[in-house]
């Protein structure tokens, strides 16, 4: 059984491999139906398989929240302007 756990987990990893490579493909339909069939084999895989995909870097930084920053207000000018001495 151990061994048919393993098969399994290399698989996983190996559908993990194609998602991100596929991602980097330029955007068509043909591209989507291939992200959705990984999809679909991932969420299959992640249900038979008691192993856990490891977390990779990519999908790290991408569930990371974003941070967000806020631009200081802009300063307010002198609502009076000084005349020039001569």
């Amino acid at each position: 059984m151990k061994h048919a756990n393993d098969n399994l987990g290399q698989l996983l990893l190996v559908e993990h491999y194609r998602l991100h490579c596929v991602e980097s493909w330029p955007d068509s339909p043909h591209k989507q139906a291939v992200l959705a069939g990984i999809r679909s084999a991932l969420d299959r895989l992640q249900a038979v398989s008691p192993a856990c995909l490891p977390m990779c870097m990519v999908c790290a930084s991408r569930r990371r929240e974003a941070t967000v920053l806020q631009f200081p207000s802009p300063s307010v000018a002198a609502p009076v302007i000084m005349q020039r001495a001569a």
